[in-house]
Parts: C-alpha cells; structure tokens; sequence
C-alpha cells in the first residue's frame, strides 16, 4: 500500500472512531437523508457505506448503465453493492440510462431505424433484464436524469423559469425521450406484472419545469415517485417563488404535494458552487456564503409542512477533481478522510452523530440551532 493511500486510511478510521462518543441531533420532517454517490464504476462502496452509517444517513442514489442487462460487470458490480448495502442499512436508489442518453438511436446497430419505436424497444429490453435481474432488492428505480434539460427555447436557453405546461416539451427531441421513457415504464410495470411485486419508478424533473412530467404522463409514461432537484443561491425562498422573481411563481412545496405522489428531493446544494469565483475552500468568503445557503435550504426543507419528503439527498458525496468546474467541487467532502463543513450540515439534518469539535464548527458559523 502505498503512503498517501495509507495516510488515506488512517484518516478515514479516525473519523470513524471519533463518531462512537458523539451525540445525536435529529430533525424529523424529512423521512431519509442521502447522498448521490460517485459514478466510478471501480469506486469501493464498502469504506463509503461504512461512513454512511455512522452517520445516520441512509440513502445512496448511483448510476446504472444499462448494457444488455447480462454485463457481467454491471450485474456483478450491483450485487456486490446490494450485499455491502444490506450490512450497512443503506437504500440504494439506481438511475436507469440506456444508449439513447448518449445519442445512441440503434443501440449498437440492434435496432438500425432508430425512430421511435427502435427507442422504445432498446429501452424496454434492456431495462426489464437488469430490473428483473434486481426485482428483489431493489424497490425504487428512476428513468433517467434531468431529461427535462435536453430541451432548449427559441433562444438555445434552457427553460429555467418556464416550462410549466405540457404544451412547451412537445417537441421532436421530447417525443423521442417519451419513447424511451416508456419503454422503460412499460419494462418496470411487466415486472411488477410477472412476479406480484410493488416496484416504484421515479420520474426526475428540475427548477420550474413541471410540464415535463405533465407531458411524459400525456405519453403514458407512468411514475408513482416525483425526483427533484434544487440548486439555489442564500436567499431564494421556495415558499414564495422558485427559479424566478417574475408573476407565475409558485411555492414549491404546494407545487409537488398538488400532484398527489411520493416525492424525493435527490440532487440539492446551494447554487454558489456554479459561481466562477467559489474557492471550495472553508473560510474564503463565497464557500461561506454556500454553507450559509445550503443551511438555509435544508432548514427549508425540513421544517414546511406541506409536503411529505421521503427522502433528501445531498449531490454530491465526494469532490471530482478530473472533472472540470464546477462538476469538480460539489463533494460533501475532498475524498473520505477530509469532510468539508457541509458533511457535518447533513450528519446533524440525518441525526447522526457529530464530534465536539465538528459541532463547534457549525456553531461558529451560526449553523446550529
């Protein structure tokens, strides 16, 4: 083992360790709390999973490449992480993607039309092998991830502050995303057909863009879970607007309940991090101001009253430095032995345990209540 994997180690068992004589500070309204995990196929769930427990957080949301529901990696990999995820009480929240996330229209020449019904056909075939590999364990599983977002205006600009009818994602590229939505719809409901099961599918929408599930629904895309994402600077409030100061804003809560669905919020942080002069680093001006807002956010969610949330996940766990900004810097922490000040925001939001220290560090910011 080499030294700085061996400094790695260490640092991460004394994190552990300082946990076992910490207190609990709970808060209830949020039934979960998670985190989005690394997407490195070759990433050691067992130490994450470890650290997860300690710190009273429950939920881990990782992709899910659908290959041909028979590569042997992807199958071999997530029934290892469902072992590792039994021992350590961890739910894991799979994210479906098929070929078509990646411009694939024929998946690999299968189905050389590519129209919509080759989509449909990819997405059904390859989502029923991998669901049905995994009815047993895994209960919930969302199709896709901010599809809302590969649609664009007039302009070339996302709709943030728009799309909130049906009418504005019946476009050609939508038309195609409903085809393979469905297909992984139909797949998960043919399981649940087959073998007298309850499987759940998640479909994910962000900022003010609710016709997008309006329209997936008109589709026949069925989904009994609504995914969210929130990204918001210090000082947006959801209760009276969302995404923009303009007339049609809304508050947030009231808009998810009205759908009547089990709702997961399972991408939040605060939007400083987009910010090109966010320094990631505790004590420079603007990552204080992003763990003012994150703070803010989470008190937010936890304490309104409108809407039951069955789980919040933090994006991200860990930073990505290959990545280039700000995809590199959203990490709850540098790498596992080194948390940054938002790790402890959710340990407290999850009650879980927290060091003396670590709490000191969040009082001194005025980050405990």
């Amino acid at each position: 083992m080499k030294v700085k994997e061996i400094t790695r180690a260490a640092g991460l068992t004394l994190l552990l360790t300082l946990l076992s004589a910490a207190g609990t500070n709970a808060v209830a309204q949020v039934v979960a709390w998670g985190v989005d995990g690394p997407t490195s196929r070759k990433a050691d769930v067992k130490p994450i999973f470890a650290l997860l427990q300690a710190r009273g957080i429950t939920q881990y949301r990782i992709n899910a490449y659908l290959a041909d529901g028979t590569d042997g990696f992807q199958v071999k990999t997530y029934r290892e992480m469902i072992q590792l995820a039994k021992e350590y009480h961890i739910s894991l929240k799979p994210i479906l993607f098929t070929p078509f996330q990646e411009g694939d229209r024929t998946d690999h020449g299968k189905y050389p039309k590519g129209d919509a019904a080759a989509l449909y056909a990819s997405a059904y075939n390859r989502t029923y092998k991998f669901v049905s590999e995994f009815r047993n364990d895994l209960p919930d599983w969302e199709l896709g991830n901010e599809v809302n977002l590969q649609i664009k205006d007039a302009d070339g600009k996302r709709l943030f502050g728009k799309g909130q009818t049906a009418t504005e994602f019946d476009t050609p590229v939508m038309n195609d995303w409903a085809a393979v939505l469905r297909g992984m719809s139909d797949a998960i409901e043919k399981v649940n057909t087959e073998y007298g099961l309850h499987l759940r599918r998640a479909l994910n929408t962000t900022s003010t863009m609710f016709g997008f599930l309006d329209f997936m629904a008109s589709r026949g895309v069925k989904f009994e879970i609504i995914s969210y994402h929130y990204y918001e600077h210090l000082g947006v409030n959801p209760h009276h607007f969302f995404g923009h100061r303009d007339e049609g804003g809304f508050d947030l809560f009231k808009k998810l309940a009205s759908y009547k669905k089990a709702v997961v919020v399972n991408e939040l942080n605060c939007a400083e991090i987009y910010d090109s002069d966010y320094e990631n680093e505790a004590g420079k001006p603007k990552t204080e101001t992003g763990f003012k807002s994150l703070y803010a956010t989470l008190k937010y969610f936890a304490e309104q009253t409108d809407l039951k949330i069955e789980a919040l996940d933090i994006y991200e766990l860990l930073d990505e430095p290959a990545k280039a900004p700000p995809e590199n810097r959203f990490g709850l922490m540098y790498d596992l032995a080194r948390p940054k000040v938002p790790f402890f925001l959710l340990t407290h939001f999850a009650g879980g345990k927290l060091s003396a220290d670590e709490k000191k560090l969040l009082m001194d910011r005025g980050l405990l209540p």
